[in-house]
């Protein structure tokens, strides 16, 4: 129970029962003062008319009659019955449910003795009683008042209503209340289970989400994504280790080996020299790999975004065509290149230079010899875009998406050259650079498509 009072749901429930009551209390002292200058007109115009209607019938037949007809009404019963009081000229009372009043002449408000009021001796307590009192022509004094009590009863039933929704409305308040607090409850409760289950190692658990659309609801959504998301990562840093352990693998058996070559014969100084440089050719393979890994490590830290400047793609991409163009050559292929002059992108121009470098590198190295690369530039009516393809082999539909994850390789023996991140930080570049890279089939070999965005208006 004590934990349910702790709950945010119930305290806003307990400050929504405040203010609820606060409004009801508010809605009492205005409806009360409201209600009793009404009640308060009500007597005045009932006690008036009563007096001019016993005016008239002092006017129309005279005091015995008056007489009469007073001695008739003050023993009439009930809450809206009227006081009266008349006495002669000499002050000595003639007739009326009141013992004594001294004369007066207009509207008053006294207390009321109820021992003393006639018709009034039941009622429980002394209340004001509002009366009109005035001498007839004849000297006599006439007074009709009214002790109100037919106000009073309509006032409590008022209060009493007042009361009881007072009553309800806290009631169900905090019904609701504890409703609400139990359903959080519940929403908290397979949150926390999750995470639990989670921190014991059951990574795929994720918490249930019922379509209601509320808080709750969608907090659990947007959890669930976000541990979709550590899962996947998990799963990338759990395959990126294996990967960097059989990428490291292989230079360091080679490295081993060397250097138990250099112990165990006997070599000449040239001998020496050799094993020492294939030595040196296996650590720098390794620290490639990990120079790469910390490059695209600073590239998606996104602190570089900071020295952006406009960068001339046109001229980048000559300089690329023209550096591997021999080296195309010198591997039995060709590199054409068509680029549009004048394209200018907002950017680093030393990685957006390695982003093409890499593409091109990528189809120089994985097509056969013979094969034609291609490097294109163009500035058109509404995109700007670079296109590297080739006809080669290609890569197959379900592998280009995954071609760009660190260390992913098609070649699952991992005998052939290199590191597998190359295009890893051509995806860093890109989306640094919020440029859209796209491999497409060729027919033959792939294209691959970088999108520099829309075309700047001259």
């Amino acid at each position: 129970m004590l934990r349910l009072l702790r709950t945010a749901s119930f305290r806003l429930a307990a400050a929504y029962a405040v203010v609820t009551l606060t409004a009801f209390l508010i809605l009492y002292l205005v409806t009360g003062w409201i209600s009793g200058r009404a009640l308060d007109r009500q007597i005045r115009a009932g006690v008036e008319a009563e007096y001019i209607d016993l005016v008239n019938e002092y006017d129309d037949s005279g005091p015995a009659d008056l007489l009469k007809e007073l001695t008739a009404r003050s023993n009439v019963k009930g809450a809206w019955a009227f006081l009266y009081y008349y006495a002669d000229q000499d002050g000595r009372k003639l007739a009326g449910n009141i013992d004594s009043v001294k004369p007066y002449e207009g509207w008053r408000v006294e207390p009321l003795d109820t021992s003393k009021a006639g018709q009034t001796t039941a009622r429980d307590d002394e209340h004001e009683m509002v009366a009109f009192g005035k001498r007839l022509p004849n000297g006599s004094f006439l007074l009709v008042g009214d002790d109100g009590y037919g106000a009073i009863a309509t006032q409590r039933a008022i209060n009493e209503a007042f009361a009881w929704a007072s009553i309800l409305a806290l009631a169900l308040s905090i019904l609701a209340g504890i409703i609400i607090s139990q359903r959080f409850l519940r929403s908290i409760d397979r949150i926390n289970a999750t995470s639990n289950a989670i921190m014991q190692g059951q990574l795929k658990e994720r918490i249930p989400v019922y379509d209601t659309s509320d808080e709750i609801d969608k907090l659990a959504a947007n959890l669930n994504q976000m541990l979709d998301s550590n899962q996947a990562l998990l799963e990338l840093l759990k395959q990126v280790s294996t990967n960097i352990a059989h990428d490291l693998r292989t230079p360091m058996a080679r490295l081993r080996q060397h250097l138990e070559e250099s112990t165990l014969s006997k070599l000449s100084a040239d001998a020496y020299r050799v094993v020492i440089e294939e030595a040196i050719a296996e650590i720098d393979s390794i620290l490639t790999t990990f120079s790469a890994l910390l490059r695209i490590a600073q590239i998606e830290s996104g602190s570089r975004k900071s020295a952006f400047k406009p960068v001339y793609l046109s001229a980048v991409a000559e300089r690329l065509a023209e550096s591997y163009r021999a080296v195309a050559e010198d591997d039995g292929k060709t590199l054409d290149s068509r680029v549009v002059p004048g394209v200018v992108f907002t950017g680093d121009e030393e990685l957006l230079t390695q982003m093409l470098a890499n593409l091109v590198e990528n189809a120089i190295k994985h097509t056969p010899t013979g094969s034609t690369i291609s490097l294109e530039l163009g500035n058109g009516t509404e995109r700007k875009t670079a296109v590297v393809s080739d006809d080669g082999p290609g890569i197959p539909d379900d592998e280009r998406a995954h071609v760009f994850e660190q260390f992913y390789r098609l070649d699952r023996s991992r005998t052939t050259q290199g590191h597998g991140l190359g295009l890893s930080l051509v995806a860093a570049v890109a989306q640094l650079h919020d440029i859209n890279v796209s491999l497409e089939d060729n027919r033959p070999g792939l294209r691959a498509v970088v999108d520099f965005g829309a075309t700047t208006p001259q």
